[in-house]
């Protein structure tokens, strides 16, 4: 499975930055973060395979941040 995903990296690249371009054109704040972060895990999942630390270390905090902006949307201290 590794090895097949690695020869389609371009693939599941552009279909990760997809989803997260995608995540903008969403009203729900809920199903905007669920997009927004299956997207980031489709990254997150590339550079493990690649074992690129410092990508690893980004999407991370990414996924943090989005954690926080859901939290705020869902308070309603954050209106888009």
């Amino acid at each position: 499975m590794k090895e097949y995903i690695l020869k389609k990296e371009r693939i599941f690249h552009f279909l990760s930055l997809a989803l997260i371009a995608g995540s903008m054109f969403i009203k729900q704040p809920l199903e905007k973060v669920i997009i927004l972060v299956t997207g980031i895990l489709g990254l997150l999942l590339l550079s493990v395979l690649k074992k690129q630390k410092i990508m690893v270390i980004i999407y991370l905090v990414l996924l943090i941040a989005a954690g926080v902006f859901y939290y705020l949307m869902s308070t309603g201290q954050l209106n888009f």
